[in-house]
């Protein structure tokens, strides 16, 4: 048989814990998009093909043609 007691402050140590690490990869995924958005309007400026630019960076042509768009690029 287990004992088990119910300790309420360790409880909530361990859900801060686990809130942070999934802020923490949460903000690592979107530092990393942002990333590779600035490396596709970088791309996209100097005339590269779109096809070079998803395979380069991850992002969909949906949304290469947004950046160009929203930068103002040809597209």
């Amino acid at each position: 048989m287990v004992n088990f007691k119910w300790d309420q402050k360790r409880a909530l140590e361990v859900a801060k814990e686990d809130g942070v690490a999934i802020g923490e990869a949460r903000g690592k995924l979107l530092g990393e998009r942002n990333a590779m958005m600035k490396v596709a309007l970088s791309l996209l400026k100097k005339g590269l093909p779109v096809g070079v630019i998803t395979e380069s960076t991850h992002l969909s042509l949906e949304e290469v043609r947004k950046i160009a768009k929203d930068n103002g690029l040809a597209f």
